[in-house]
């Protein structure tokens, strides 16, 4: 069996109460027993895959460019990476010998065309982030401008709650 991690994310800590991070490392652990693959070290992130900087991702990456592992398992495209500089990181350890997988997606990393693919769908990540971002920046905005403050309330008025008006 090939040794290799396993990524697991979610955006923020708050989503990590969800179902989402075990039904990824269940999509996960589905993948390894079906393609020769044992997970010897999980890595689980909450936050934001639009910056660069994330912790664990860098713990993990440093990890595999040391020879912990010969491989990485991951959910999802959108789940690894939404920065350039993160999935630049990504190709530079494939560049080692280290295989990526997918386990959600029907990609085979180790081809151009795979690699293609797994480009394309990062690109989209990205943009919805930005997209995502820029909207609701306009909603705020659109609240302010109505006369609503969308946050709690400043110190010394009465909070009646985020959207409503502050007394």
């Amino acid at each position: 069996m090939k040794p290799c991690f396993g990524y697991i994310r979610v955006s923020t800590e708050r989503q990590g109460d969800g179902a989402s991070l075990e039904a990824q490392k269940d999509a996960i652990k589905g993948f390894a027993s079906q393609h020769n693959v044992e997970i010897v070290q999980w890595f689980e992130e909450r936050e934001t895959a639009s910056k660069t900087g994330r912790p664990i991702f860098g713990e993990m990456m440093n990890a595999l460019t040391s020879g912990a592992a010969e491989g990485l398992v991951l959910h999802k495209v959108d789940r690894t990476a939404r920065n350039f500089s993160d999935w630049s990181r990504l190709h530079e350890v494939a560049k080692l010998g280290i295989k990526v997988y997918f386990a959600a997606d029907s990609l085979d990393f180790g081809t151009r065309g795979g690699q293609l693919l797994a480009d394309i769908q990062m690109a989209l990540a990205a943009d919805y982030s930005r997209n995502l971002s820029q909207e609701v920046k306009k909603g705020i905005y659109g609240r302010i401008k109505n006369g609503i403050y969308p946050f709690r309330a400043p110190p010394g008025y009465l909070d009646t709650g985020g959207g409503n008006v502050k007394a």
